[in-house]
């Protein structure tokens, strides 16, 4: 009770203010208040202002790296569709070019088949049957030395005829077959047996013959 009544006394004594200090402590109060405010409303501001410029920013951003993103799909789509034409080209170049036959090493034309007559050789027989013949001939004409001599004319000439007659008789023909390569070389062939091709033939050589290609 005392102290509740000391407290009651104190607060009766005490000098009450007045209107106008009321007032203007109100009006601080409010000032304040209102600095306040502002400030925290300009603050706000600022940090929504630094927000919004941000989120542009990352916008901005991702779009340059979706721009960047485009570009470089398109930059590959349109390296692989000229890949793909120059590869149809290639292959349209390919099947068009006419295809190469293999050069045949063997292989040509015939340019010429000349006949050889080879003359054949003496056994002797033809010598010693001529010189015989042709002496007993001989012997037959005339009389005394001048017998003689055509005697041994005629077995001379009868020797030389007999071994040009034996050489005649044994002769053999073959043929010589010019063929031009496909290479531009000319090579030539011998044989003995009757070709049966013919000129600007096209032919093969097979083991040392000419032969129909």
């Amino acid at each position: 009770m005392l102290v509740i009544l000391s407290v009651t006394l104190a607060t009766g004594c005490s000098q009450k203010p007045d209107a106008g200090e009321n007032s203007a402590q109100i009006q601080a109060a409010v000032d304040k208040a209102v600095a306040e405010a502002k400030q925290q409303f300009i603050a706000d501001q600022q940090a929504a202002d630094k927000a919004k410029q941000e989120a542009t920013a990352q916008a901005a951003e991702k779009r340059k790296q979706e721009a960047a993103a485009a570009a470089e799909k398109k930059r590959r789509i349109a390296e692989q569709r000229k890949a793909a034409e120059r590869a149809k080209v290639e292959q349209a170049r390919a099947s068009a070019a006419p295809v190469k036959k293999p050069v045949c090493a063997n292989c040509g034309v015939v340019v010429s088949i000349t006949p050889v007559e080879t003359e054949g050789q003496g056994s002797g027989l033809g010598v010693i049957a001529g010189g015989v013949l042709g002496g007993l001939l001989g012997h037959e004409v005339g009389g005394g030395t001048g017998r003689d001599l055509t005697t041994i004319a005629g077995a001379v000439g009868g020797a030389v005829a007999g071994n040009k007659i034996e050489k005649s008789a044994k002769k053999t023909r073959s043929y010589d077959i010019t063929v031009r390569l496909d290479n531009g070389e000319t090579v030539k062939f011998n044989q003995t047996t009757v070709p049966t091709l013919a000129i600007d033939e096209r032919v093969k050589i097979e083991n040392g013959r000419v032969v129909k290609y």
